[in-house]
């Protein structure tokens, strides 16, 4: 494959640049700690090879480099806001060094599909595809680069570079890839209480390191600042006051302006990150506040200018009033719109200059009158979360599934409590991700918690939290709780028949009152979560046995769904390869043929192990497999062992395939009476040609295994 024309550039100015500008050679080592140990010669030597290279994508299956149409279209569907957001960020002044850099900007979702892209799209040559709409950039498909590694870790990561030879992809070597997350804003409402923001996106830009160096970073930081506070004003400008804050008058309206939604009665209700820094920076605790916290020092002092205030820091910030702060929130809220007043004498902000915009009405487009005969809304929600690929990928055409599908699809955004009940390895925490991802909370964090492996004297702490000094061993700066962490998304309890009797106590108060209160006592926490509980065991039994409680049992089936066991399902043919597509996907190899007699032998097994079993059957044929098609023979099933080395190194001598190519020679039989007698290489090559190539059934005969038949053979 033909080397990628940016990359060409690079070389022909790699020499000039570092021996004109060292410094400027010594910025990208530092701004890229991986490409510090090389010269600038050393790395595009590697850069640029003898022979055309082999492109890290060619080798993968199209399906882990794109996703399918329908999947970008559902994709493009769930983040038209974001979308539309970004398309009006990125005009004029941004437009215009993309064309200077000769460099490519793409927005991905959270799951690294690119879901649009602004400047030179054809950056990459014939890898053009990797910067269109549906292009996938997680590290299974891409391997390392910089929008991977900040979706892996969006709030330690927000800002990432990487360069040259740090990439895996041969595609992007010679180039630099810059990222930066997109955050939705942190808030606070009475009735939901505080959300962390989960991340909505990233950004991604491609370009020649030569050409932009470290500038990238830079306009990258302000261009996600900048969407983050559109973002903010999208969804808290129309009921509530937005308040700008700067030491300059003159950039009020730049993303460096500290950005802060108030509600009606002077309550901080979100923020931006310039926000929160502005916020943490000037907060004053006063004692009642210092009690309630019970951490007097875990906000009080000023943060570093160049990072946001910790998730434990927040409640302390939102849902505050403005008194905190030592700012009157009667006059502000009486400011004429877009009015400027500059703060003297203020014991914290003096010389801020401040405007406000006064909340503006949402303006909603008037519905039909009715809605159209052939069609109900109740019918058009269920079809539309009914089309959702992660609910329709939970089943191959098995009836049974089907209808957990659909009553999935109409419970998904209904706000019940969702019992699941099925048998080990049945697949439960597929069907809660699906879920989840079909949801209006995709984009909220799933917090998933194994009631059965929690230690009993541990499960309140990782439940609830705990505060400083709450017991012995705690940690010093306390822990938030679980619990906590899925405010605003969606809780999934597993094994929840395991738990603990006196900790079914709290959760059936926090289910009530939506309220945590962490171990050591403090501020009790409002939580809004959708709840998903899964259990082996049958509940009603234990709550008659006294087991369980029966007022938690009633709280969790507001809905119960029993999924069937893999051996009940009609679809075990569909569901296998499609399991076999994720693993040659993980694995990064062609998916081999799959014949009937392999998947035959698949559907008149029990499966008592359900999907689980049926994942690790398919690994190690997998791993069994040498040739480009899967067999009977390969499918260990519970109960077959390999009883030695050469047991499962010739575990292919029993393919239909190995029989028939044995049958095509017949000077086969003659050979094999003197096959204890072949020493060198060229006889034993003879004697594999007599056996059609077998290497297994001729190391078999020999009384050896395959590596040492092999060892032999290269012997000549």
């Amino acid at each position: 494959m033909p080397l990628p024309q940016a990359a060409k550039h690079s070389a022909r100015h790699a020499a000039h640049n570092s021996a004109k500008h060292p410094a400027r050679h010594a910025e990208d080592q530092a701004l890229d700690p991986g490409a510090a140990s090389a010269t600038p010669a050393a790395a595009l030597s590697s850069a640029l090879p003898s022979s055309p290279p082999s492109s890290f994508p060619s080798a993968l299956p199209a399906s882990t480099l794109r996703c399918p149409p329908e999947e970008l279209v559902w994709r493009q569907r769930q983040a038209a806001s974001l979308m539309e957001t970004v398309a009006s960020a990125v005009t004029g002044h941004t437009l215009n060094l993309l064309d200077h850099w000769q460099a490519c900007l793409v927005l991905t979702d959270r799951d690294g599909v690119v879901l649009a892209s602004y400047g030179h799209q054809q950056l990459l040559g014939n890898d053009a595809p990797l910067l269109h709409p549906g292009a996938r950039w997680r590290e299974e498909s891409l391997g390392h680069n910089a929008i991977a590694e900040t979706l892996n870790a969006p709030r330690a990561n927000r800002l990432a570079r990487i360069a040259l030879e740090a990439h895996d992809a041969e595609c992007l070597k010679g180039l630099a890839s810059a990222s930066a997350a997109l955050l939705a804003p942190a808030s606070w409402s009475a009735s939901r209480g505080l959300t962390p923001g989960a991340c909505e996106g990233c950004l991604g830009l491609i370009c020649d390191p030569y050409r932009v160096r470290q500038y990238s970073l830079g306009m990258l930081g302000v261009l996600a600042d900048e969407i983050e506070q559109r973002r903010l004003g999208e969804a808290h400008g129309h009921d509530h006051h937005l308040l700008r804050l700067h030491l300059n008058c003159s950039q009020l309206d730049s993303p460096s302006a500290a950005l802060l939604a108030i509600t009606p009665q002077g309550q901080v209700a979100a923020a931006s990150r310039r926000g929160l820094q502005l916020l943490a920076a000037h907060l004053e605790l006063t004692p009642a506040a210092d009690s309630a916290a019970n951490a007097p020092d875990s906000a009080a002092n000023a943060v570093d200018s160049d990072s946001c205030a910790t998730r434990d820091d927040i409640h302390l910030l939102l849902g505050q009033p403005l008194a905190r702060w030592q700012l009157d929130w009667a006059p502000l809220a009486q400011l004429a719109d877009a009015q400027c007043v500059t703060l003297t004498q203020h014991p914290r902000f003096t010389g801020y200059t401040l405007r406000a915009v006064l909340p503006r009405p949402r303006v909603v487009a008037r519905a039909p009158a009715d809605p159209p005969e052939s069609q109900t809304p109740a019918e058009t929600t269920t079809r539309e979360a009914a089309c959702h690929p992660s609910l329709a990928r939970l089943h191959h055409g098995d009836a049974g599934w089907a209808r957990v599908c659909e009553l999935l699809a109409r419970l998904v955004n209904a706000r019940l409590p969702l019992l699941l009940q099925g048998e080990t390895g049945v697949g439960k925490e597929e069907v809660v991700k699906a879920l989840h991802q079909a949801s209006h909370r995709a984009h909220q964090p799933l917090v998933a918690i194994n009631c059965a492996a929690l230690p009993d004297e541990l499960v309140e702490a990782e439940l609830f939290g705990y505060r400083r000094g709450a017991f012995t061993g705690a940690d010093p700066a306390g822990r938030e709780g679980r619990l906590l962490e899925a405010n605003g998304g969606r809780l999934f309890l597993d094994e929840i028949g395991d738990m603990p009797l006196h900790v079914q106590a709290r959760l059936l108060r926090v289910l009530q009152e939506r309220e945590v209160t962490p171990l050591g006592g403090g501020k009790p926490q409002r939580v809004d979560f959708e709840l998903v509980a899964a259990t082996h065991q049958p509940l009603s039994e234990l709550v008659k046995a006294g087991r369980f409680r029966a007022d938690l049992y009633y709280r969790l089936c507001g809905a119960t769904i029993a999924l069937p066991p893999l051996r009940e399902r009609h679809d075990i043919a569909g569901l296998s390869r499609a399991l076999l597509t994720r693993l040659c996907r993980e694995q990064r190899r062609e998916p081999p043929r799959i014949t009937p007699a392999f998947l035959d032998r698949l559907t008149r097994h029990d499966w008592p192990g359900n999907v689980r079993e049926l994942d690790n059957v398919l690994r190690l044929a997998l791993a069994l497999c040498d040739g480009s098609a899967l067999e009977p023979c390969h499918v260990m099933l519970a109960g077959d062992c390999l009883a030695s080395q050469n047991d499962c190194l010739a575990v292919e001598d029993d393919c239909p395939a190995a029989e028939s190519e044995i049958a095509h020679h017949p000077s086969q039989p003659s050979r094999l009476s003197s096959l204890p007698d072949l020493s060198s290489a060229e006889e034993l090559q003879s004697a594999l040609d007599a056996l059609g190539g077998n290497v297994s059934r001729l190391a078999r005969e020999l009384g050896i295994s395959r590596t040492t038949l092999y060892k032999r053979l290269g012997a000549a």
